[in-house]
């Protein structure tokens, strides 16, 4: 049997102290180069709404979109019996439209009917949380909205829709924006919950530029 030396022993023991430290201090490094690597789950769908509004003029872009998202289906969205997998707040500001639609799942668009937008809020925890609140909210609200068929008409100047997509049917309704304000009824709370998808939206847009 050969004889092993301390000094051996010893050299092993260092290599693998050695080893540990370097895949301790290289693992950031190494972590940040495979996220690197991943790809961006939002930037195929910015790259392909950026794409759609270049090629079209502001208003047919703005009116695809915002069909599209009326005519989303409940399929794998996680809404309640009864309650709705999808809501819209749109709001009439000057000569242009803001289209905010938001789903069970989290996920949050924004449309101007001027053109541009912001998307992918999904990926975003915090307007992920926000945009699920505003559906639950617009599910507490949902009796002062009535009964539609079609694609609702955008809302004039100063004035605010609420639309409900539900199993069961589309429930949409329009009122005066400063009578939000004044009130504190299920529509009031309904409105600030939308502004507040819309400012996690429009901060993490501030982060990310």
């Amino acid at each position: 049997m050969s004889h092993v030396h301390p000094i051996q022993v010893i050299l092993l023991l260092v290599c693998i102290v050695a080893w540990i430290l370097y895949r301790k201090q290289t693992a950031p490094a190494r972590a940040a180069k495979k996220k690197a690597a991943l790809p961006d789950p939002d930037k195929a769908i910015r790259d392909a709404v950026e794409k759609v509004i270049k090629q079209e003029p502001p208003e047919v872009a703005f009116a695809n979109l915002r069909k599209e998202a009326f005519l989303t289906t409940p399929d794998n969205l996680p809404a309640g019996e009864g309650q709705p997998y999808g809501a819209v707040m749109e709001m009439g500001i000057s000569e242009s439209v803001v289209t905010l639609a938001c789903f069970a799942d989290g996920d949050a668009k924004i449309f101007y009917q001027s053109g541009g937008g912001m998307i992918g809020g999904i990926a975003h925890e915090t307007t992920r949380n926000a945009a699920k609140g505003f559906v639950a909210a617009t599910g507490k609200a949902i009796s002062q909205l009535g009964r539609v068929t079609g694609l609702p008409p955008v809302p004039g100047p100063d004035k605010v829709r609420f639309s409900a997509l539900t199993p069961r049917g589309l429930f949409s309704t329009e009122v005066d924006r400063e009578s939000l304000g004044e009130a504190q009824g299920p529509l009031s709370a309904l409105f600030y919950s939308g502004q507040e998808v819309v400012a996690q939206m429009r901060q993490v847009k501030t982060q990310q530029s």
